[in-house]
């Protein structure tokens, strides 16, 4: 059902957003992403989303459906993807493909708890070493066409495993953020962080700056 669809049913005003940008939006609220004017938040869940930050403003697309970063296709010929394409980014870096890896998919371990739970053994190791190389790619796709200050990692995945993920990504290939800053970061709002953007999505769409808004006032 749509957001006009719940109006109706409710009775009451709809937002709807899909949970990348609801978890960006909560990192940059809640999180180390206050200090960021430009940056993708990478959602690791049972995919792979992402949400943008550009000169401060939330970046949605032409038909909101900017954040696909789980089918940029990063290694061709790659394994399938339920997208139709092959070798699509969440294919690797995901818990459905850590799940995978660990032979656990589709049953009842297959959550983040038990990931956290079991900790890093050679079936995790093999995982992240799989996972790594597509991920380096993608973000020096990222920089290279956004020029962004960071990308954010954060999601369902747990804080051992992104750590270990994030130290499998060094050293990062070239691109134009190669000689400033810390380019890859873990966020720090939490697994709330869905649940915290979603929350401020009524007072972030007020005052989030509405450039379309601003062009109508200025035909006047």
């Amino acid at each position: 059902m749509d957001a006009a669809g719940l109006e109706r049913a409710l009775g009451l005003p709809v937002l709807l957003e899909k949970d990348a940008t609801a978890a960006a939006i909560g990192e940059r609220l809640y999180g180390m992403a206050s200090e960021l004017r430009n940056f993708v938040y990478l959602f690791i869940g049972a995919g792979l989303g992402a949400g943008l930050f550009l000169d401060g403003r939330l970046y949605t697309g032409g038909r909101r459906n900017a954040g696909e970063a789980g089918h940029m296709m990063v290694v061709p010929a790659g394994r399938p993807c339920d997208c139709g394409n092959r070798g699509c980014l969440e294919r690797y870096v995901s818990l459905q493909a850590l799940y995978e890896e660990l032979g656990i998919a589709g049953g009842p371990l297959a959550t983040p708890e038990h990931l956290a739970a079991r900790g890093i053994d050679a079936a995790g190791e093999r995982w992240l070493d799989a996972a790594a190389g597509p991920l380096r790619q993608a973000i020096n796709i990222l920089e290279s066409m956004l020029d962004i200050d960071a990308v954010v990692l954060g999601g369902l995945l747990p804080p051992v495993w992104q750590e270990a993920l994030m130290a499998r990504l060094h050293p990062l290939p070239l691109s134009v953020r190669s000689s400033s800053g810390e380019r890859v970061r873990q966020g720090s709002a939490g697994r709330d962080v869905v649940a915290l953007g979603a929350a401020a999505l009524l007072v972030f769409d007020e005052f989030n700056p509405q450039y379309e808004v601003l062009l109508k006032g200025g035909r006047r």
